[in-house]
């Protein structure tokens, strides 16, 4: 089967960049969105990993300067956790547990033992503790990396891939799906509530939880993550910016049944309350969310099923996003999935000539659920070592939590610690997180770990030193709202920060 049009079902982030990124690569289709304004979108405020602005700029090409002007994102230099055992610890998007110094002779993890401090293990690190966005060069301009992320409005992010998909010739059709047609080679037409029919040669299912094609239409088994993820529900709120910092980082809160997140916006702070229903009502979640977060207003319930589908690719339906599988967003894994998933639809059609190929739906599928499982063994090692509470949430955690995929890189690391001789034998070579996300997790809650020979007075000192060193660098740094002010000058020069790439290889961020 040739492709020459293609059909997006729904609007949001999902559709929108799915479009984006097979019209980019592939000038010559005909895409459509179809979406109706009457379902929305979900509408809370996202946090991203630093695969998103790879994307948006090094392989989409979208301009910094429009982009900033018009979404208006906030720096995100990775995660901060108030969780394990520790008062808290970061995952910023540099390398701070895996670097090695030279003086030192092991990886920097092992100086951030159960005895050794983990603030200001690097420069990410340490500009997050201090609140900055990013160091100081000497000529006064802010010192731009590429291991940044973002925070964004959705609404206000949306409505930016919106224009531009148009202005790449992608078209939006206004309507609502009221029936789905299918025969034994899929789907075979969209019918509209107030328009003809719609048909295509293949359809692209960005629809979310509905998962309208592949999931309600074509039936597609479901693999739930439940003995990883417990949490089903969170409750959203959140308030306008009054005289609070922006912090250039996402908040990761233990709660009593689950966690809370904090995203930080330039006019508005964003909160959840993700839980799980049978360890907390809908009400005594809202009143404890409450009690944290005076200051929010309005809350909403949002309800959702962690896992993913078996297949992401059926007949001539593509499910990207969360119609194809899905995770609380702990470790803000939605748009990077999004985008991985998005490039590799569009590498597959580029390379094959748009010829639909049983060979590459089969890989497409494996390289999907594969990057699925990996986030959540992932996300399931949060929930296993966090020891800051002993509520009975966290207790069934502690002791129940599967580790799924995870499990041989949480022995390897009980063996031998912050190693990284053999990381590059246990991650999949699409594994987002890579050894340092990892490691950012094990050092960070504690787990233990075998050692025979622990660092020495001298190389403590040595780490000290280093350690100061990222501190002062960082203290002379740039607040967000410094940074934000500064890349809004005319006279600002934007640095190239990200490689311009082909979609299909794995898209590395540290």
């Amino acid at each position: 089967m040739l492709v020459k049009r293609v059909m997006v079902v729904g609007g949001g982030s999902a559709g929108f960049l799915a479009a984006i990124t097979l019209k980019a690569r592939l000038p010559h289709l005909d895409v459509s969105v179809v979406r109706s304004k009457e379902i929305g979108i979900i509408g809370v405020g996202e946090a991203s990993t630093g695969i998103l602005p790879a994307v948006l700029h090094g392989y989409l090409g979208i301009d910094q300067r429009e982009f900033y002007l018009k979404a208006e994102p906030v720096w995100k230099l990775g995660i901060r956790f108030l969780w394990g055992s520790r008062s808290y610890f970061d995952y910023s998007f540099a390398t701070p547990f895996s670097t090695q110094f030279p003086q030192l002779g092991r990886p920097s993890g092992y100086f951030c033992d159960h005895e050794g401090p983990i603030e200001y293990a690097g420069l990410g690190s340490a500009l997050m503790s201090q609140n900055m966005a990013f160091a100081r060069k000497a000529d006064g301009q802010p010192f731009m990396q590429p291991q940044i992320a973002y925070h964004l409005e959705n609404v206000t992010f949306v409505s930016f891939l919106e224009d531009y998909a148009q202005r790449l010739g992608v078209r939006i059709i206004e309507d609502r799906i009221v029936e789905v047609t299918q025969d034994d080679s899929g789907i075979t037409g969209l019918k509209l509530l107030n328009g003809p029919t719609l048909t295509a040669d293949l359809y692209v299912d960005c629809s979310g939880f509905v998962s309208l094609l592949l999931g309600k239409t074509l039936k597609e088994p479901f693999i739930p993550f439940a003995s990883s993820l417990y949490c089903d529900r969170a409750v959203v709120g959140g308030w306008w910016r009054e005289d609070e910092p922006i912090q250039p980082y996402t908040t990761a809160e233990t709660m009593d049944c689950g966690w809370c997140w904090r995203i930080d916006h330039e006019k508005l702070i964003n909160r959840g309350y993700v839980h799980c229903s049978a360890f907390i009502s809908e009400a005594d979640a809202e009143a404890e969310f409450r009690r944290k977060n005076p200051k929010v207003k309005e809350t909403r319930i949002v309800k959702y099923v962690s896992g993913r589908y078996q297949r992401a690719w059926v007949k001539n339906v593509v499910a990207i996003g969360n119609s194809g599988g899905f995770v609380e967003p702990l470790e803000s894994t939605g748009l990077g999935a999004i985008c991985v998933e998005s490039l590799w639809l569009s590498a597959g059609l580029a390379e094959m000539e748009s010829e639909v190929r049983p060979t590459v739906k089969k890989l497409f599928n494996r390289r999907v659920g594969r990057n699925w499982d990996a986030i959540r063994g992932f996300l399931a090692i949060h929930y296993k070592f966090n020891t800051r509470l002993n509520t009975p949430f966290w207790i069934e955690c502690q002791q129940k939590a599967d580790l799924a995929g995870a499990t041989e890189i949480v022995e390897y690391f009980q063996e031998n610690g912050p190693s990284i001789q053999w990381w590059i034998s246990l991650l999949d070579a699409d594994d987002q997180f890579t050894s340092e996300g990892y490691l950012a997790l094990l050092v960070g809650q504690r787990v233990p770990y075998r050692i025979l020979t622990p660092p020495s007075q001298e190389q403590r000192a040595i780490w000290e030193r280093i350690r100061k060193s990222f501190r002062d660098a960082a203290a002379r740094g740039f607040t967000v709202e410094e940074a934000l002010r500064t890349v809004k000058s005319p006279d600002f020069k934007w640095p190239e920060l990200w490689a311009k790439v082909l979609p299909g290889a794995p898209v590395r961020t540290s």
